[in-house]
């Protein structure tokens, strides 16, 4: 179970060796969490769309931080999301969440003859773990993602993780490239996110990853002073 304590001193860390955000995504977060949600907010929201949130979840964002620091541009925020589901004009987004997130997930293994129409997995990455990648692509209700399936955040350029909702994969974490196709990630929220926090906690790996990072920011700063 993650703990609220704990996350806190690892995002805390992470700023100390990227005060400047500039690992990948991070000026979007900069290592921070939102304000917990109410939980009684969260559960009307479920009954208006039919559909319940795994309790890990749920409770991350009731307890720990209604989104914010995350992989990549991090994790987004429920009650964004709700906000933009009850805007003026968004009828038929809210029509389509009412009747896809309670619809169970199911996909079906991706084939080895897919594989290069797909952004979320490469041949090699196929072949060392075919069962990891799925498709799941359907015609209607093309406002949604899919069936039974919450995005959680981006990675940039159309690419997304999200969290199942409903279906025997219920509470699973998946990538998808938004064209029908999934890699599975995670076996639940709270698996996927502290995967996520060893990588900010192991300070070598992390500073490894910045260096590029750094170098690129340095290298734009040095262009503009040219100019």
């Amino acid at each position: 179970m993650l703990e609220r304590e704990k996350i806190m001193g690892v995002l805390a860390r992470a700023r100390q060796m990227d005060p400047e955000c500039q690992m990948f995504g991070a000026s979007k977060h900069q290592y921070r969490l939102n304000l917990p949600v109410e939980a009684s907010f969260v559960r009307s929201v479920e009954a208006e769309y039919g559909f319940s949130l795994p309790e890990d979840y749920f409770r991350f964002i009731t307890e720990i931080g209604d989104g914010g620091a995350g992989p990549d541009y991090g994790i987004g925020s429920f009650t964004d999301f709700l906000e933009s589901a009850r805007s003026p004009g968004a009828e038929r987004f809210r029509e389509a969440y009412r009747r896809s997130l309670a619809r169970p997930f199911a996909p079906w293994p991706m084939k080895p003859e897919d594989v290069g129409e797909y952004a979320v997995a490469t041949k090699e990455a196929y072949a060392q773990n075919p069962g990891k990648y799925f498709i799941f692509y359907k015609e209607d209700d093309q406002l949604c993602d899919t069936d039974g399936f919450y995005t959680l955040g981006t990675h940039g350029c159309q690419w997304d993780f999200g969290l199942i909702t409903a279906g025997p994969r219920r509470g699973q974490v998946f990538d998808t490239d938004n064209e029908g196709a999934y890699a599975f990630l995670a076996e639940s929220f709270d698996e996927f996110y502290q995967n996520w926090l060893e990588s900010l906690a192991d300070e070598e790996a992390f500073l490894r990853r910045l260096e590029p990072w750094r170098k690129r920011a340095e290298k734009r700063k040095t262009s503009s002073f040219e100019r």
